[in-house]
């Protein structure tokens, strides 16, 4: 039997980056250069096989008619039930009709089934039961509907969906195909899923609305899933997908593999209780695509390595959170970020986000947000906007993080050498590092919550320490006491809340709009001596969710006189506030 081992080929997945490192290129945001190792097989394209004899079923009502080359099949036919045992090689069934009943399939060998405008409902078992352990190419023609019974006849078979297959399914054609799973799953391999072209609605009323065992890859098509348990789950192995649009609401998670995720491109929206996008045992890698999660429940993570690491290197990815103990994006292993767009915004214990969820926006708030200015009432949980529980490295891209809690943070060092990093936090730190944080280029605005907390802080309770060694940097909330400030640090003693300010490093500059509150005194530094503007005018390319422009046009405004600054923070909210 053919077989795609996914560990091994998720492993080896070479993935290009964007064009990372250079913190005043902002053109890498949400895109990346062309991916590679996408888990082709020349096998596993229907167009490359051979069929000798078509055997035609078509359903009316609660009978069938089995017609065409049907020589070396055994077939019972009874009711509307089908059943084809077979060691025949190269057999095309073309199923079509509208009715009630089964169909079996006991086949030695791969074969084909050619949904042709097929409607098929059974009362006692999965309306399609695939017993071989071979390829079944599916295409699709026209449009096709299959539902199985809330409960199943006795059997010694494993059957467990409306669309149940012993083998590989790969999905082809122009066609639509409707699933209705009322036992357990809507569709279900004990191999593994490949969808390369298609329509597939999958409403799953009791379990996971695509189940695999070793594997699912989706290359392109159109995937509806609306379940009551997993949107996707595979069971032993990856989740690979490269194009195509899928559009998952769950009422446990969005997408679980129990090995690596990949996302080399396409369209993902998942609505979900729990995790979005998870692996439970393995690496998860963005290069490209563009995906949007939600989750709602306590303990909700939006995107998650519970064993592995986060490596994005490309994409536009959104993700909002609400729950009271939720994360953003969280690996257990370490996590790097070289480009992309990444906006993770956890919402629990603040009044409003930044601004309300989406990309663009300008000069006094995002889209259907926040018009007063950042900011929010500090929760008492623990919700992180980005997390991770070993290193975490930022070389590229755009990244925004929001949270009650830290908004970015990690469980041993943290860099941030180039891109673009906003951590905003209403209750805790902007940045916190429970190793040492080097910054060292990019753009990076930070901002606490206030006295005691710091926009950037190290773990200096075990001798770590904050290292500001290059880049633009604006802190609200100033840094962690103790800092070695290779790269000369200048503070103003107040700010104005809700207020555009410019700060300019040689030739550039980069303009940010002030939160509704935040921490005492405002801390910037740059590559040269930096001048900083308040009430300015700005303009340019927008970043931030709406609270920046990199690189800015400015006009207007006044000067604001810089300190130097050594350290640490005087605690407080600035004016009072």
């Amino acid at each position: 039997m053919k077989k795609i081992f996914f560990p091994l080929f998720a492993a080896a997945l070479v993935l290009a980056a964007c064009n990372g490192n250079d913190p005043t290129d902002t053109t890498d945001s949400g895109t990346t250069t062309t991916q590679t190792n996408t888990g082709d097989d020349d096998n596993d394209f229907v167009e490359n096989q051979t069929w000798s004899r078509t055997v035609n079923i078509v359903w009316n009502g609660s009978s069938a008619t089995v017609s065409g080359n049907t020589d070396s099949l055994t077939i019972t036919n009874e009711g509307g039930y089908v059943s084809i045992t077979t060691s025949a090689k190269n057999v095309e069934y073309v199923l079509s009709g509208s009715g009630q009943g089964q169909l079996s399939i006991y086949n030695t060998y791969k074969f084909k089934l050619n949904l042709s405008g097929l409607t098929l409902t059974c009362s006692d078992g999965p309306a399609i039961n695939n017993q071989c352990h071979k390829t079944c190419y599916v295409v699709l023609s026209g449009t096709n509907t299959l539902a199985d019974g809330s409960s199943y006849a006795s059997s010694d078979e494993d059957r467990k969906a409306a669309f149940f297959s012993e083998g590989q399914l790969i999905f082809s054609g122009s066609g639509t195909l409707s699933l209705t799973g009322n036992y357990k799953h809507a569709l279900a391999s004990d191999d593994y899923v490949r969808v390369r072209e298609g329509v597939l609605n999958l409403t799953a009323k009791a379990a996971d609305g695509m189940h695999s065992n070793d594997g699912i890859i989706i290359d392109d098509g159109s995937i509806t899933i609306q379940a009551e348990g997993d949107g996707m789950q595979c069971d032993t192995s990856s989740i690979v997908i490269n194009g195509g649009t899928i559009d998952v609401t769950a009422g446990d998670k969005g997408m679980l593999a129990y090995g690596p995720v990949v996302v080399n491109m396409g369209t993902i929206t998942v609505n979900s209780v729990d995790k979005g996008i998870k692996s439970a045992a393995g690496d998860i890698t963005i290069a490209d695509g563009t995906i949007s999660v939600t989750t709602t429940g306590d303990d909700g993570k939006g995107i998650l390595a519970k064993l592995g690491g986060v490596n994005i290197k490309g994409g536009t990815i959104m993700v909002t959170t609400s729950g009271s103990d939720a994360k953003g994006i969280k690996s257990v292993s370490d996590m790097t970020i070289s480009g992309g767009r990444i906006y993770a915004i956890c919402n629990y214990g603040t009044s409003s986000a930044m601004y309300a969820p989406g990309f663009g926006g300008g000069p006094g708030g995002g889209p259907g947000g926040n018009p007063g200015g950042m900011g929010g009432d500090s929760g008492s949980s623990a919700p992180e906007g980005i997390e991770s529980k070993a290193a975490l490295t930022i070389t590229g891209g755009e990244v925004y993080a929001f949270s009650s809690d830290d908004a970015i943070n990690s469980g041993s060092d943290l860099t941030i050498s180039g891109g673009l990093v906003c951590a905003h936090s209403t209750g805790n730190d902007g940045i916190d590092a429970n190793g040492n944080c080097y910054i060292k280029g990019g753009v990076v605005y930070a901002i606490s919550a206030g006295s005691p907390e710091v926009a950037i802080d190290a773990n200096t309770e075990q001798q770590k320490q904050l290292y500001v060694q290059g880049g633009t940097l604006v802190a609200i909330g100033g840094l962690e006491s103790g800092a070695s400030l290779s790269q000369t640090c200048y503070s103003s003693n107040s700010w104005s809340k809700s207020t555009w300010y410019a700060l300019t490093v040689g030739n550039n500059t980069f303009a940010f709009k002030t939160p509704g509150s935040g921490g005492s005194g405002l801390v910037v530094s740059g590559a040269s001596t930096p001048t900083l503007k308040s009430g300015v005018t700005a303009s340019g390319t927008g970043i931030f969710n709406g609270v920046g422009y990199y690189p800015a046009s400015v006009s207007g405004g006044s000067s604001v006189s810089l300190s130097s600054y050594s350290g640490g923070n005087s605690g407080g909210n600035p004016r009072g506030w």
